[in-house]
C-alpha cells in the first residue's frame, strides 16, 4: 500500500511537470516577442504583478495556518523569492539574446544542478552514476555553447546562470512544500519578484500600447500557471525525478519558435540537448525504480 501511494505521487508529480513545461515554453515565446519593446526588468515586473493578482483570490481562501507559515518560515520564503528573481531575470535576458530552443536546451541543466545541490544541501545520496550524469550534462551544454568555436554569447551564460538559480529554488520549494501550500509559495515568490523589479523598471519605463497589452497578459498568465504546476510537481515527488521531465520543453519551444519567429535549432543544439537528456534520464529511471522499491 505504501509503495502504491509513493508511486502515485511520482506519477502526479510527473503530470504536473508536463503541464509546467508546456506553459513555460509557450510563455517564453511571448517574452522573446516583447523583449524588443520592453526591458527585461519591466517584463519581469509585468509577469510577477499579473501572476500575483491572479493568485490573490486563491490565496485569500487558504487557511490562516498558511499565512502563519509564511511568518514562521520567512527565511526560506525570502530565499526562494530572491532565487526566483535571479533565475527569471537571467532567463528573460537569455530569451532576448538567443533562439528559444537554445535557451530551453541550456535550461535542461536544471535537473543536473538540482542533483548537485540536493546532495550538497539536503544530504541526498548522489553516487557515482549521479556524478557521471552531471558530467554528461555538462558536456552536452558545452556542445550547445561551443566556446572557442563560436563567440560566447552573454545570453548563453545567462541561461546557465538561470538554470543554477532555478535549481537552488527547487531545493527551497522541496523544503517548503512539505508543510506549505503551493499557492502560497508561488504567491509570495511573485510578490518578492515584483518588489525587487518595481524601482529599476520605473527608471526605464515604457508604457505598453493597447495592441501589446494582450500579449503581456498572456505571458503573465502562462508563467503563473507554469509556476503553480512546477510547485505542485515538486511537492508531489523528489525534485530530481520531476525535473527530468523538463526535457519536454524542447519540442514545445521548437514549435513556439517556428510559429512566432520561424526559428529552428541547429544540429548541435539537438545533439547537446540529447546528451544532457541521456544524463538526466538515467537519474530519472534509477530514482523512479528506487521509489517503487520503498
Amino acid at each position: 500500500m505504501k509503495s502504491g501511494i509513493l508511486s502515485n505521487a511520482v506519477v502526479r508529480g510527473i503530470l504536473w511537470m508536463v503541464l509546467a513545461t508546456g506553459f513555460q515554453a509557450t510563455a517564453s515565446g511571448f517574452v522573446r516577442k516583447l523583449s524588443s519593446d520592453f526591458s527585461v526588468i519591466e517584463l519581469l515586473l509585468f509577469f510577477s504583478s499579473i501572476s500575483a493578482l491572479l493568485l490573490l483570490p486563491m490565496t485569500m481562501k487558504l487557511s490562516p495556518g498558511s499565512f502563519a507559515g509564511v511568518k514562521d518560515r520567512a527565511g526560506l520564503y525570502l530565499l526562494r523569492g530572491f532565487l526566483s528573481f535571479g533565475g527569471m531575470y537571467a532567463s528573460f535576458y537569455a530569451y532576448s539574446e538567443l533562439d528559444i530552443a537554445n535557451v530551453q536546451a541550456l535550461l535542461f541543466t536544471v535537473p543536473l544542478f538540482t542533483i548537485l545541490l540536493a546532495g550538497i544541501l539536503l544530504g541526498e545520496f548522489v553516487g557515482l552514476r549521479g556524478w557521471m550524469s552531471c558530467v554528461i550534462g555538462f558536456i552536452g551544454a558545452l556542445i550547445i555553447v561551443r566556446p572557442g568555436i563560436i563567440p560566447l554569447n552573454p545570453g548563453a551564460l545567462a541561461a546557465i546562470a538561470s538554470a543554477l538559480a532555478f535549481a537552488a529554488a527547487n531545493i527551497t520549494i522541496r523544503k517548503l512544500g512539505s508543510t506549505e501550500s503551493p499557492i502560497m509559495i508561488t504567491m509570495v515568490s511573485n510578490l518578492i519578484v515584483a518588489i525587487l523589479s518595481i524601482i529599476p523598471a520605473a527608471l526605464n519605463w515604457v508604457t505598453p500600447t493597447w495592441e501589446q497589452v494582450p500579449f503581456i497578459l498572456i505571458m503573465g498568465v502562462l508563467f503563473m500557471l507554469a509556476m503553480v504546476c512546477l510547485t505542485f510537481s515538486i511537492r508531489e515527488a523528489d525534485a530530481r525525478i520531476v525535473q527530468s521531465i523538463n526535457f519536454l520543453r524542447l519540442p514545445w519551444s521548437v514549435v513556439v519558435g517556428w510559429v512566432l519567429f520561424t526559428e529552428l535549432p541547429d544540429l548541435w543544439t539537438w545533439v547537446g540537448a540529447v546528451i544532457i537528456f541521456v544524463g538526466a534520464y538515467d537519474v530519472l529511471r534509477r530514482e523512479t525504480r528506487g521509489v517503487k522499491k520503498k
